[in-house]
């Protein structure tokens, strides 16, 4: 349900971190989407505990299943999950509000860098009432990343990205990200020396703290990119690089 940093030509959705997906219960035609989240699509946990408040916009309570998860897949393998959530199963009534915790047991974590998880709600559907139905529940899945006191912002983050052609491999980008944050991408266009565009956008990059990821645009070789980084508010910023094949471009704002 989630996109890989290393596949970003995968990743459907565009830059939200907000990801939905369906889940068959019972049998119906009808699904269930009343629950909503005041408007966030990602959260940043920066201390020991975190709020996440749950709004039922229904006539009806609802029933949610509330899970946390590593981000990244290999990290599920490495260590257990130094996270708990305060209520796993709650109930809401209608048109009511409802907040559930998320508590950090202090270790366990990197402290010079940003931890990637996810938080899975499950709107768990009613019963149905008529028989030989089906049901279909929604799961939606949240960014969260957990943010350490760190000594650089997220602004320096977004500025200190930097991008290089690949000598090696014509058509071959390096995104490189030094920072201890991570940093989503969206609608990165790359542009040829004739100003046409290269290929399609590609739709989605989700760049890990201190790493550097490879991006191949085959149809021409780059010589400028236009690209949104996603903001702790979930917003989107323009971004605009000028592309060297001797030296390394760091991206600049554009208003």
């Amino acid at each position: 349900m989630y996109s890989s940093p290393g596949r970003p030509r995968l990743a459907p959705g565009g830059a939200l971190s907000l990801i939905i997906g369906l889940v068959l219960v019972w049998q119906s035609g009808t699904t269930r989407a009343d629950l909503s989240f005041d408007g966030k699509n990602r959260f940043i946990m920066t201390g020991q505990r975190m709020a996440v408040t749950l709004a039922n916009d229904g006539s009806t309570a609802a029933l949610a299943e509330v899970s946390l998860n590593w981000g990244e897949p290999e990290s599920e393998k490495s260590q257990p999950l130094p996270l708990a959530i305060s209520k796993p199963l709650l109930r809401i009534d209608a048109s009511k509000k409802a907040n559930v915790e998320v508590f950090y047991q202090g270790t366990g974590l990197p402290t010079d860098r940003e931890s990637y998880l996810l938080l899975s709600v499950l709107d768990v559907p009613l019963a149905a009432k008529t028989p030989h139905t089906m049901t279909v529940a929604l799961r939606h899945r949240f960014k969260l990343l957990y943010r350490p006191a760190l000594k650089s912002t997220l602004d320096e983050a977004m500025a200190g990205l930097s991008w290089a052609m690949q000598q090696e491999t014509e058509g071959r980008l390096i995104a490189d990200n030094p920072s201890p944050y991570y940093l989503t991408l969206s609608d990165i266009e790359a542009t040829g020396s004739n100003g046409q565009r290269c290929d399609q956008p590609i739709e989605h990059l989700m760049l890990p703290p201190f790493s550097r990821q490879p991006l191949d645009i085959p149809s021409c070789q780059p010589a400028s990119l236009r690209y949104q980084i996603v903001s702790d508010a979930g917003n989107l910023r323009p971004y605009g690089a000028t592309l060297s094949t001797d030296k390394k471009s760091h991206g600049s704002a554009q208003f």
